[in-house]
């Protein structure tokens, strides 16, 4: 039950955060002179509000719930400590964490960890203003995708995908963003929102507004974001894989039926491995899962029934 209500919770925040990006482009008679001027101050209570439910129901999963709840503490400071030394055009060091953390500990972990290190992240560097609830919800939808990477096989396999993503997210994560004032700035040139034309039309429009104003900016966070993966992703991945083993945190080991799985008889040359894949551990599963949806310890069976479990 706890697992459900934590599932609706994150669900809900997202689905708050879409609804806020896309409702000046359904109803633009209602969207007033300022962006998000009277809205934006209602969605970030709703959205902080959810988040602390969220983290509420976690620390009821016993000890092992509290401890997920700090290292998601711990990986917030560091976004914070990452944060303050400001952005260089459009990269910020504090991604790396948001990146790793999300393909390390699952989508659900990375979208509260985007969301909660931006919202203290804000309040440390001054970045109070109607664009943090949605900086909030895109480094989450950031931190999620991560989650989302295939994350097994060789290092290399892991480190490529990853890089490429952050390089990818560099742009997303700027064309997002660019959405919660783009659409109030109706009948202000051929690069503005028009809510009488078509889609393609106003896509074409955006993409042009984009490309002068945000392509170059964001190019240094999509540089910025693949190399620090690239140097740094190893240690970090490796770091936060054995925090979630340590945790507890999984559903169990990985099968040899995946594909290329090393399952009786498997290939020997895959020797190494990054930890989403069977190669290491000796005889205890590499990967432990995402930490807001697998059972606790207390919650296996036999430990319900009172059963000692040899480890």
């Amino acid at each position: 039950m706890t697992t459900t209500l934590r599932g609706f919770l994150v669900f809900a925040a997202n689905l708050l955060g879409l609804g806020a990006f896309l409702w000046p482009f359904l109803v633009p008679s209602r969207a007033g002179a300022g962006p998000h001027a009277v809205d934006a101050p209602l969605v970030l209570g709703a959205l902080v509000a959810l988040l602390g439910l969220v983290l509420f129901a976690q620390l009821s999963r016993s000890a092992l719930g509290v401890k997920s709840v700090a290292l998601l503490g711990v990986l917030a400071g560091l976004m914070v400590a990452l944060r303050l030394p400001g952005f260089v055009a459009g990269f910020s060091a504090m991604w790396i964490i948001v990146l790793t953390a999300g393909n390390a500990l699952g989508p659900s972990f990375g979208f509260v960890l985007g969301a909660v290190g931006t919202l203290a992240s804000g309040l440390f560097v001054g970045g109070l203003g109607p664009w943090l609830p949605f900086q909030m919800v895109a480094v989450g939808w950031v931190g999620a995708g991560a989650g989302l990477l295939w994350r097994r096989g060789p290092w290399f396999r892991r480190i490529g995908a990853l890089a490429g993503y952050g390089a990818l997210a560099g742009y997303v994560f700027g064309a997002i963003m660019n959405l919660w004032f783009w659409p109030f700035r109706v009948a202000s040139g051929p690069l503005s929102w028009e809510p009488g034309a078509s889609l393609g039309t106003n896509l074409e429009r955006y993409a042009a507004f984009y490309a002068v104003t945000s392509f170059a900016w964001d190019s240094f966070a999509a540089v910025g974001n693949a190399l620090l993966v690239v140097v740094l992703g190893r240690p970090l991945l490796g770091s936060l894989d054995r925090a979630a083993r340590r945790m507890r945190l999984s559903l169990g080991e990985w099968d040899g039926s995946r594909p290329g799985g090393r399952g009786p008889g498997g290939d020997a040359a895959e020797a190494e491995e990054s930890p989403g894949s069977t190669g290491q551990g000796a005889g205890e599963s590499p990967r432990r899962g995402d930490p807001w949806t697998v059972p606790q310890k207390i919650d296996r069976p036999g430990l319900r029934a009172g059963v000692r479990v040899k480890r």
